[in-house]
């Protein structure tokens, strides 16, 4: 959490444009603004000024925005269900957990799908019909996963309502007051759909110029409620978390952010906005060093001391302070899944700050212990190799357990489980490269 406000200086804008440029970052423009006011501008030949460039995944955080004009007008609410939108394209048999799938679930990327639905290369299906009639794998409104389709059909849903191709319905409503330009657009889909998660076509400025004005909305406001941490998008409780879809790289920030450097940062303590565009594709690591860079030199000595010495494998960091929901302590009956997992629960004690994370597979029961602040050891069921766990609590209803296997394999498990009335959802990741197969995808109950 940013916990000073000051006024940056002109070194500290020189420095960062040199650790870019000295690690050979392909950068494209380089802007920053404080107070509303641009302090810096560089650009790189050919690109300049006004000439437009695709944004990428910025893109989804504009199509939030227009979701939120709609909202305001009271054409829709957050908690609509986007089958009653779009009839249509809807399947003979509608799965019940597409049935239930709202608006503001997919705001929060937590639909009931498991990726991106449409094929990008394909001309004959239909990117908008695909996500109603691609099978659901989990319950909507659960767990974080990074879905473009769903930002594509809230497009679909701003474009349908308003007769008008989204940023045209922006630009009337919101972005030509700012002095967006006006040559900006959308790529389409191949069927005349503006792609809502990855098209924008618009200059560097706008970005800033957009960013600008989401620091001056009042509380309670729809941007301010969409720069809330509402969802966290790592599967072991880093930092890194989702509002509706603005990207909440750290406390006290938001962005924007697209594929290969395309970044708007926004830091309202210091009323602060940083935009660099780039093609970073192909160079792993890249973008979070740009992200890096702005912390450790923009933002130096902005950040609270941490003098706490890391003497252990990474544990999972606290988020969640309150008391988890009461579902938690059920023995969940899970539906039918290829590897067998038939039940599955969690106990755990507030006194002792241990849990464990108890299922049947194939008729053998497992048991992996785990601490909340701290790693318990233990042998990883089935397998018999060493392993030791935490966990913590992300909100209410959803615990995080990384399991570190420190035997033969080098590897890590992460369990990311939903608890609720309704149910229990799971979404489990191995990085081991040749065992472990069941430790991957999802299971519900």
């Amino acid at each position: 959490m940013i916990d000073k406000m000051r006024e940056l200086t002109d070194g500290q804008m020189q420095e960062f444009v040199k650790v870019l440029e000295k690690r050979r970052v392909p950068l494209h423009s380089v802007l920053i603004a404080q107070h509303g006011k641009l302090i810096f501008e560089k650009y790189y030949a050919p690109y300049c000024r006004n000439k437009l460039q695709r944004m990428f995944s910025v893109t989804k955080s504009f199509t939030s925005l227009a979701i939120g004009l709609l909202e305001q007008e009271g054409k829709i609410s957050l908690q609509d269900h986007i089958c009653d939108y779009f009839p249509e394209y809807l399947p003979g048999v509608v799965h019940p957990w597409l049935a239930e799938m709202t608006i503001e679930n997919m705001l929060k990327m937590q639909t009931c799908h498991n990726m991106t639905t449409y094929n990008k290369t394909s001309t004959t299906e239909n990117w908008v019909r695909s996500f109603f009639q691609t099978e659901p794998t989990h319950r909507p409104g659960t767990l974080f996963m990074y879905d473009t389709s769903s930002s594509h059909v809230l497009c679909a849903l701003v474009e349908k309502l308003t007769g008008k191709k989204m940023l045209d319905y922006m630009k009337d409503k919101l972005l030509r007051q700012i002095g967006f330009s006006e040559e900006s657009y959308i790529l389409e889909d191949p069927f005349g759909t503006s792609m809502g998660g990855s098209g924008l076509m618009a200059t560097p400025e706008d970005l800033l110029r957009t960013g600008c004005m989401m620091l001056k909305q009042e509380k309670g406001s729809y941007v301010a409620r969409a720069t809330e941490p509402r969802t966290a998008t790592q599967l072991d409780g880093a930092d890194g978390w989702y509002g509706y879809m603005i990207p909440i790289p750290m406390e006290g920030t938001f962005g924007m952010m697209g594929m290969g450097g395309q970044m708007m940062l926004a830091f309202p303590e210091m009323d602060l906005v940083v935009v660099t565009t780039a093609d970073t594709q192909g160079m792993v690591g890249v973008e979070q060093l740009m992200q890096n860079a702005v912390t450790e030199v923009l933002l130096k000595d902005c950040f609270p001391e941490n003098d706490v010495e890391k003497t252990t494998l990474p544990v999972l960091r606290t988020v969640f302070e309150g008391k988890p929901c009461a579902d938690y302590g059920k023995k969940y009956p899970l539906l039918r899944n290829k590897y067998g997992f038939t039940w599955c629960g969690v106990t755990f004690s507030e006194e002792d700050q241990k849990g464990v994370l108890s299922y049947e597979m194939e008729g053998r029961e497992c048991q992996i212990p785990f601490g909340i602040g701290h790693l318990e050891e233990g042998e990883f069921p089935i397998y018999k190799e060493k392993c030791a766990s935490s966990g913590a609590w992300i909100d209410q209803h959803t615990l995080f357990i990384l399991c570190w296997l420190i035997g033969e394999s080098v590897a890590s498990i992460r369990f990311r489980l939903y608890f609720s009335e309704d149910g229990l959802t799971i979404h489990m990741n191995k990085t081991e490269e040749t065992k472990y197969n069941e430790y991957m995808g999802f299971l519900n109950s």
